[in-house]
């Protein structure tokens, strides 16, 4: 592996996420030397055509190490998926801080950010972390690009596991209220990646979905019928009510005041009927549609 496009090393942190390990491959895939920082050697740590190397993102000295060879561009895709509060700030905002602060001691030319598009309307702690960490790197006079993305594929594969198992699949209320077009993991890591060398993409913020096609642009209620569909089975869908869905958040959150346990489950519940009931759609990229999708976890389902 050598330079590509006057850049040499690319540094990816969240490499072992879902989006993180499709960046590491795609990075590799166009030949830079890549560098995927995790912080144990698991067996999800193997990445090909990548040097691992295992570090403490919350620990800003452990950082500085990381960075004392030069590092041409930093991909963060760093995400807290469920946790407290301070989970969230720790390290959707504090870790990915620590990365930014040592990326620019060290003059590291570029800062790719993977955001999410439900901060376009912030209501939970996972949004207003990552709004913070925006304005910092905004701030921080580096090379930017932060990219916020729609629904990823995955966040549909618990229920379309259930089904598979002959287990009826759940919507809150009509299952209709948010259309989404979801982006595939492959076709993120692509816009990102391209996003190294591309200089309509430096210093701005990009709203980024799937593709606008039919098959693709979808309803929660529509999506649980395609895999039914894919199946050959009849579609059994039950509706939670909205009021029922938000008691237990309550309920819950009451609990978790005493038990982190069941805080961290209201949490999660939060986020959950936050992506049911709010419109996630955004400009089109990519080709895989969700209905592709569908169809290539089912067969392996069924394999």
């Amino acid at each position: 592996m050598g330079n590509v496009n006057g850049i040499s090393t690319v540094l990816i942190v969240g490499a072992t996420g879902y989006i993180g390990k499709a960046v590491v491959t795609e990075s590799v895939r166009r030949g830079y030397n890549v560098i995927a920082v995790a912080r144990s050697r698991k067996a999800d740590c193997q990445f090909d055509g990548a040097e691992l190397v295992l570090a403490d993102v919350g620990d800003p000295a452990s950082m500085a190490k990381v960075f004392e060879r030069k590092i041409d561009v930093v991909i963060s895709c760093l995400a807290c998926r469920s946790g407290l509060p301070k989970d969230f700030d720790y390290i959707d905002y504090k870790a990915t801080l620590n990365v930014l602060n040592a990326a620019q001691a060290s003059g590291t030319e570029k800062f790719i950010l993977l955001s999410a598009i439900c901060v376009r309307k912030p209501e939970l702690p996972l949004q207003l972390a990552k709004l913070k960490m925006e304005d910092e790197l905004m701030r921080s006079g580096i090379d930017y690009t932060i990219v916020r993305p729609t629904a990823y594929f995955w966040v549909f594969d618990a229920q379309t596991r259930m089904i598979a198992k002959g287990k009826p699949a759940y919507v809150v209320g009509t299952g209709d209220q948010a259309v989404h077009n979801p982006i595939s993991k492959e076709d993120l890591a692509e816009f990102m990646v391209d996003s190294i060398g591309n200089p309509e993409r430096q210093n701005r913020v990009f709203v980024l979905g799937g593709p606008e096609v039919p098959g693709n642009v979808i309803t929660y209620r529509e999506s649980l019928r395609m895999v039914f569909e894919a199946l050959g089975r009849e579609p059994k869908i039950i509706s939670v009510p909205n009021w029922a869905l938000t008691a237990v958040i309550r309920l819950t959150g009451f609990v978790g005041l005493f038990v982190r346990r069941v805080a961290v489950l209201s949490g999660f519940l939060k986020v959950v009927h936050y992506y049911l009931v709010n419109d996630m759609r955004a400009p089109g990229y990519g080709s895989m549609t969700f209905r592709q999708h569908v169809m290539d976890t089912t067969r392996d389902l069924q394999s």
